[in-house]
């Protein structure tokens, strides 16, 4: 004769399998990601909340830098990574230069072995910073080797450098060239920092206006 088994440890059961399942996903599957400064605007906005798939480049052990099914990023993917000079930090950039690439950064004008990527203006585009305050640059779509996104930037570059990117590692900059801190300053991404890429913008809030950005939900990363 079997024994009902009481409420409470049904409910516990569950609880538990739930938890199981969260962290399964949350660890390989997606998991979320708030944008905290403006270091790629226009594509992401201070106050965006994504949602980052984590198995475009294979699947990170939490807490480790293993990643097993290693699978190569894609130039212009919107990818998180871990920081590599603080690694309790996960950063955000564009995927710029692949493994064996040649890049060179001058005048805030981007070369991709040889190759001029190719800027159309737009016009100007006044955006607030992190602390809250705004400031304006110009309007750009670039051409990167056939992926079309937009970036902003200044007639000033806030940095130049030319580049040979390593074995298994990623060139790495923000789309708002002038403010952003990115491989340009402190140098590549091994492959096995890469924690996924940026996929949906679920949440969105403006932080300077304090209210929500509804146009923003449902944005697709590109």
């Amino acid at each position: 004769m079997s024994k009902t088994k009481p409420v409470w440890r049904e409910w516990l059961e569950s609880l538990i399998v739930i938890a199981l399942l969260a962290v399964v996903i949350r660890s390989f599957v997606v998991a979320p990601f708030k944008i905290p400064s403006s270091s790629m605007v226009p594509t992401l906005e201070v106050g965006d909340y994504l949602f980052v798939l984590r198995y475009p480049y294979g699947f990170r052990l939490p807490l480790t830098d293993i990643q097993l099914m290693s699978k190569e990023a894609k130039r212009g993917d919107v990818a998180v990574f871990v920081f590599p000079e603080d690694k309790s930090k996960d950063y955000i950039k564009r995927i710029i230069g692949l493994p064996g690439d040649h890049i060179l950064y001058k005048q805030n004008d981007l070369f991709i072995n040889g190759k001029k990527m190719t800027l159309t203006a737009k016009g100007q585009r006044a955006y607030f910073l992190g602390d809250g305050s705004v400031d304006v640059s110009g309007l750009y779509e670039e051409q990167l080797m056939g992926v079309k996104h937009d970036v902003l930037r200044k007639a000033f570059s806030i940095k130049d450098g030319e580049w040979t990117v390593p074995k298994g590692h990623y060139l790495v900059l923000g789309d708002n060239r002038n403010n952003s801190r990115d491989s340009r300053f402190w140098g590549f991404v091994p492959q096995s920092y890469l924690v996924g890429r940026a996929a949906i913008v679920w949440w969105s809030w403006d932080h300077a206006k304090g209210e929500a950005r509804w146009n923003r939900i449902g944005h697709v990363i590109q």
